[in-house]
């Protein structure tokens, strides 16, 4: 054989053993994590586009923003940390992931800043990078909260390792409570987003602790999923009542929580609101997880008819299925320059005050849908433009395939 046909067959085994690697970490991984996780990115697009109609009287916006802010965010920094985890066992601390995040977090406010001179009449100069609790402050967190992996790599690779690992996330999970409820936190309020990193920093050891106990998320777990159900209903059937306590939703410190309009016994015992916060947003999570499962299950057990009208209904009905399945893991995988870049579309969008109207009464009900559907189809489409292979590999210092 000649040289060149050798180095054509080398090449092609080797293409093959790529591939094969490939298929191999696919299995790995479990689809259905990155499907809920491409569902997340999307609800955190979603949320930020009914951000401006929180206190809108119709509930179809408010509704909806509260309980997307309820479990989106805690439930991505539980992601973050299941997945982290595993990267983190593997490897070690990644220096070159830690410096990402904060180039990107730079980014972001140079990024978000320019949108607010554009479109929010601001006239500073620079953007405060010492002070954040806009939506830049997610890749703060991150930062942080693995850098504190860094005392446990010394028990990384150990026998007894995982034992003191475990404990070391509870103390964590168990100091970050009562930190949130400083006094201090009057004076820092956001500074390098502490708020953020103590209120969501449960969530996220929680999800290393469910990797490192192997916790599966391949099958249904029902008593989370029917508090999750619960805990739905009674944000949708009782949100006046319980939006003094939604301020815990945001991570923030303590005495903004006990600022609100609470009970005089959370009043007193303010720590509370924020502990029993971790199962409710969590199980409300769960109950989202659930129905994902539920719905790719469902699309499993469908069987053709024997007839060729039902065959054709039922590829059709598979395809359907395998296309959003396929698009929520490819979001999922690429969520990082969603989450960037999504925000000053936002705030272009409604810089011409096109929420302002969903201010007040007298609306009807065919026009509210119809805008909640737009934003619906607007969010997917920015999903749709941002989740890009390129993108992901230039935020991640992947510059080769």
């Amino acid at each position: 054989m000649k040289k060149g046909g050798r180095v054509t067959l080398r090449e092609s085994i080797r293409k093959e053993e790529r591939k094969e690697k490939g298929r191999d970490k696919t299995k790995k991984r479990v689809k259905e994590l990155d499907s809920f996780k491409g569902f997340l990115i999307f609800l955190v697009v979603l949320g930020h586009f009914l951000l401006p109609l929180s206190d809108s009287p119709y509930p179809l916006f408010n509704r909806s923003f509260y309980l997307i802010y309820s479990f989106h965010m805690p439930a991505f920094l539980f992601l973050s940390g299941y997945f982290a985890y595993g990267k983190w066992k593997k490897r070690g601390t990644s220096f070159r992931s830690l410096f990402s995040y904060l180039l990107l977090y730079i980014l972001m406010k140079f990024m978000l800043h320019r949108a607010d001179i554009l479109f929010y009449d601001v006239h500073t100069t620079w953007p405060d990078f010492f002070h954040e609790s806009s939506t830049p402050w997610y890749l703060l967190v991150l930062f942080f909260l693995e850098l504190t992996l860094l005392p446990m790599e010394i028990f990384r690779r150990k026998k007894t390792g995982e034992q003191v690992i475990s404990f070391y996330f509870l103390c964590l999970i168990l100091l970050s409570i009562p930190l949130s409820f400083m006094k201090i936190g009057e004076e820092w309020k956001d500074f390098l987003a502490s708020d953020r990193i103590l209120g969501f920093a449960p969530f996220f050891y929680l999800g290393m602790l469910a990797k490192l106990g192997d916790f599966s998320f391949q099958k249904i777990h029902r008593t989370p999923f029917v508090l999750g159900f619960c805990f739905t209903l009674i944000i949708i059937l009782f949100l006046p009542k319980l939006l003094p306590y939604t301020r815990v939703f945001y991570g923030t410190w303590g005495y903004r929580i006990e600022g609100e309009a609470i009970l005089p016994f959370f009043k007193k015992h303010p720590t509370l609101i924020r502990i029993a916060f971790i199962p409710f947003s969590l199980c409300i999570a769960y109950f989202f997880y659930g129905l994902l499962i539920f719905l790719r299950q469902k699309k499993e057990s469908i069987q053709p008819e024997i007839t060729s009208r039902g065959s054709q209904i039922y590829f059709g009905m598979e395809r359907v299925f395998q296309d959003r399945e396929t698009f929520l893991m490819k979001m999922g995988h690429y969520s990082m320059p969603i989450y960037v870049f999504h925000r000053p579309f936002r705030d272009a969008f409604f810089a011409g005050g096109l929420e302002q109207p969903f201010w007040h009464e007298g609306i009807p009900f065919w026009l509210i849908l119809l805008f909640y559907i737009f934003l619906l189809l607007l969010s997917l489409l920015l999903l749709f433009v941002l989740g890009r292979k390129t993108l992901d590999n230039l935020f991640r210092f992947r510059f080769t395939g």
